[in-house]
């Protein structure tokens, strides 16, 4: 029988979902489950790769391979998804056709060909000329089709439902593919002398995370997750034991990396641990990583002290304290924030969370001197508490350095940037270069796109969002991008930006970060958007920086710097002609 990675599939269950939002792809992998019984082959399902020429990350449904002969990517569709001459590729949701501007049989082939690049990288050989077969198939699984309705570069490429059933018929069409394969590269040695079994063991599954794993990169996990992360795994080591610590570092410099670890171990020691942090998106993102249950406002605080390990937003405990003492605030209050903050002190320090015997903040540098005496409440007077902040990203209010230093002594300083390319990281730096001397990229990370700063005529608003909508076309049909890597951030709410009251962006919905985390399997795909505030400690292989105007607080150095650092491969930034901002932002670079 064919040998399945993961050997267990993950489900993918949204937020009151009644049916898992990948139920195509698990469909297709019992059928393909069946067809493969006999075959001596291996399938990866779910497959993240990053193609070294493209920005962003593809993602392979299943990639069939046979040791002898080469590997076929299969792209999977559920639901009424259909090609009609008239709509090309689409589906039908109630009355409504929404069409597929992409269409599955281009993401097949580019998911392929950006695969073959990816290996090319690895084993040296020519990304034109592979050393193996390698093609593409669609399977629709909840589709009957008349094939000769297909446009022809789907001909000989499309498995429709029936097919997909019929185990045999699946295999036929599989082995089919492969030996039009073999026709049409007759070069390729096949058999026991083929390269594809080694290219499998040195590049291909040592690289392979199912789709509810990390972020990984098939062209640099292996980079960054062993060998540039290794320093800041033996720094944690090294400091385990200190209850008292603090880390300070420049933007992606693996502080977030250093927390989570901290708080595995801590967690592996049967201690009861605290994770914290500013803001919903980082806490979101915090709790999937330690596969913690979510902590809401209204989360009982019962059920909080009943947990081992509890990730949340500050505000969000203080506002479960604020409503155990029956005094929630006026959030229209200008003493909101220090009503909420004395309250979780005082609730701590009555016990009603129960004791921490480890709490780890992410992104401190916004901890006013209350927060910290809540922290203290928390955790008692003999707790471990790991701080890890970065002065250069300072939005809110901070704790003074020197009552940190009282509390943790002199910090570890991190300096290495692990997230950015080394275009953006040179950029960064030229925002201040006095203050980020010493920030670099090592040789590892990719040398990037280089960024692009665009000015636009102050209050012209037209001209912005054509900006936008030039960058995200050139982006999602020229380079191929995925619109889940693309964010849309900016210095101001959504009312006070060019985006008030505007839904789509070159024809594609617009939608906030926390809304677009709750969308279902067959809603259109969409474009993230969010302030740089609430983006804080997140990453995103492209970012799209916009509103860049004025003088205010909110464009200020630290500011720029934080939305700037939460790109990883592309950096966009438009800028209005009135701005006035503490860092220096000269034009550069040209729109796509």
């Amino acid at each position: 029988m064919a040998v399945f990675h993961p050997r267990i599939p993950d489900e993918i269950w949204p937020e009151g979902a009644t049916r898992p939002s990948n139920a195509p792809e698990l469909t297709f992998r019992r059928y393909l489950e069946d067809a493969l019984a006999d075959a001596p082959w291996i399938v990866v399902q779910n497959l993240l790769i990053q193609d070294p020429y493209r920005i962003g990350t593809r993602e392979i449904d299943f990639l069939v391979i046979d040791p002898t002969r080469g590997m076929i990517t299969i792209e999977v569709k559920g639901g009424d998804y259909r090609f009609h001459p008239d709509h090309g590729w689409h589906r039908r949701v109630r009355d409504e056709i929404r069409r597929d501007e992409r269409g599955a049989p281009k993401q097949a082939n580019d998911s392929m060909f950006a695969l073959v690049r990816a290996l090319a990288s690895h084993a040296l050989h020519s990304p034109q000329r592979p050393p193996y077969l390698h093609g593409w198939l669609l399977a629709l699984v909840d589709a009957d089709i008349d094939k000769n309705s297909l446009p022809p570069d789907a001909h000989g490429r499309v498995i429709d439902a029936p097919r997909c059933r019929d185990p045999a018929q699946l295999l036929s069409d599989i082995e089919s593919q492969f030996e039009l394969m073999r026709l049409g590269f007759p070069d390729v040695v096949c058999g026991q002398d083929s390269c594809v079994g080694d290219l499998v063991r040195r590049h291909i599954l040592p690289e392979t995370r199912s789709r509810l794993g990390v972020r990984d990169e098939i062209q640099n996990a292996r980079v960054i997750e062993t060998d540039v992360l290794r320093p800041i795994r033996g720094v944690m080591e090294a400091v385990h034991d200190m209850d008292r610590l603090a880390i300070e570092g420049y933007p992606g410099t693996g502080k977030t990396y250093a927390a989570l670890y901290r708080a595995r171990r801590d967690l592996a020691d049967g201690h009861r641990t605290l994770v914290l942090c500013y803001n919903i998106p980082l806490a979101a993102s915090l709790t999937a990583a330690l596969a913690a249950k979510p902590v809401r406002a209204n989360t009982p605080i019962e059920e909080l002290r009943a947990r081992n390990c509890v990730v949340a937003r500050f505000h969000a405990m203080a506002m479960i304290a604020a409503e155990t003492r029956g005094a929630t605030p006026d959030p229209a209050a200008p003493e909101y924030y220090e009503v909420l903050v004395d309250a979780l002190e005082s609730v701590a320090k009555d016990g009603a969370f129960g004791v921490f015997d480890s709490i780890i903040v992410d992104e401190g540098q916004d901890f006013s001197p209350g927060m910290m005496r809540a922290l203290d409440a928390l955790t008692g007077a003999d707790g471990r508490v790991a701080f890890l902040h970065d002065p250069n990203q300072l939005l809110y209010e901070s704790t003074p350095l020197a009552e940190l230093t009282s509390r943790f002594g002199q910090p570890l300083k991190l300096r290495e940037n692990l997230r950015n390319s080394h275009t953006i990281t040179a950029f960064l730096r030229s925002l201040d270069p006095t203050r980020l001397e010493g920030f670099a990229a090592p040789p590892s990370n990719r040398t990037g796109q280089p960024v692009v700063v665009w000015e636009y005529p102050h209050e012209d608003a037209a001209a912005q969002l054509e900006a936008i909508a030039r960058i995200v076309r050139h982006l999602h049909l020229a380079e191929d991008v995925r619109l889940d890597d693309i964010a849309i951030l900016s210095p101001f709410r959504r009312e006070r930006t060019v985006l008030n009251g505007v839904d789509q962006i070159a024809g594609i919905p617009l939608v906030s970060l926390e809304d677009a985390a709750k969308r279902r399997e067959f809603d259109p795909p969409c474009l993230r958007f969010e302030t740089l505030h609430r983006f804080k400690g997140l990453e995103s292989p492209v970012v799209v920086l916009h509103d860049v105007s004025g003088a205010s607080r909110n464009v200020a150095y630290e500011a720029i710097l934080t939305a700037c650092s939460r790109a990883q491969h592309a950096l966009y930034v438009l800028r209005s002609s009135d701005y006035r901002g503490g860092a220096a932002l000269p034009v550069q670079g040209e729109l796509p």
